[in-house]
């Protein structure tokens, strides 16, 4: 296994695994069906990444993660990544984040070290989450108050924008924050969407709640189906 790996590589393996996951893996986890009944494991994304850089697995081999594969959505994915975080260098070169005075290092040298890999491995929902909290923090600042419909009516056709996607602790799903006719919604989805324009074609208005971090009004969906 070669010591150093070109950052462009590194990060749309790093995407890919993103992907597979589902999110991010930090350490080893177990995955049961619903019967209770153990499926299968969940690898970290760093050891993702190392295995498709050529590190040889030692592990037992039935739990041998399935293999990377860089896809074109990674690709643009990585772009995205690398030219986000550059926007921030001046917060790096302040050294008011060790961390991202770490991802800047690595993105100026345009390669990455094996003992930095964990840095990379993380960055797509590093910044998947900092986007979110960003866009989600000045958009809610320009929304209208009030709900988008009254509870029981049906959605239809609707353009919106998505501004996070985050899997949920507590169910096999994910979180979706976003905005329709100027207004915030919120939605359990199977499938993790991508930040940005989006077609609602069908969905329900479940309830009437707030933020839980900014407080302004969001309307609770339900059977949503989406559109990207």
């Amino acid at each position: 296994m070669d010591r150093e790996h070109p950052i462009e590589i590194v990060l749309q393996l790093a995407c890919a695994a993103e992907r597979q996951q589902g999110g991010y893996v930090k350490e080893i986890e177990s995955v049961f069906a619903s019967d209770g009944q153990f499926a299968f494991m969940k690898h970290p994304n760093k050891t993702l990444v190392q295995i498709a850089l050529g590190a040889a697995w030692t592990g037992d081999p039935v739990l041998k993660p399935e293999s990377l594969h860089i896809t074109a959505d990674d690709i643009e994915l990585a772009k995205e990544i690398k030219s986000y975080f550059k926007r921030l260098m001046f917060a790096a070169i302040a050294g008011e984040n060790e961390f991202k005075t770490e991802v800047n290092q690595l993105l100026t040298s345009g390669v990455v070290p094996n003992n930095r890999l964990g840095f990379i491995a993380c960055l797509p929902s590093v910044y998947k989450r900092d986007y979110a909290m960003t866009q989600t923090e000045k958009r809610v600042k320009t929304l209208d108050q009030g709900y988008l419909g009254a509870i029981g009516t049906t959605v239809l056709d609707k353009d919106c924008e998505v501004l996070s996607s985050k899997r949920s602790k507590n169910f096999d799903a994910y979180n979706i924050d976003a905005i329709i006719d100027n207004k915030m919604v919120s939605w359990f989805s199977k499938t993790d969407l991508k930040l940005g324009p989006c077609v609602v074609v069908k969905g329900k208005i479940k309830d009437h709640s707030s933020h839980w971090k900014h407080h302004n009004p969001v309307t609770r969906l339900n059977f949503v189906k989406a559109a990207q």
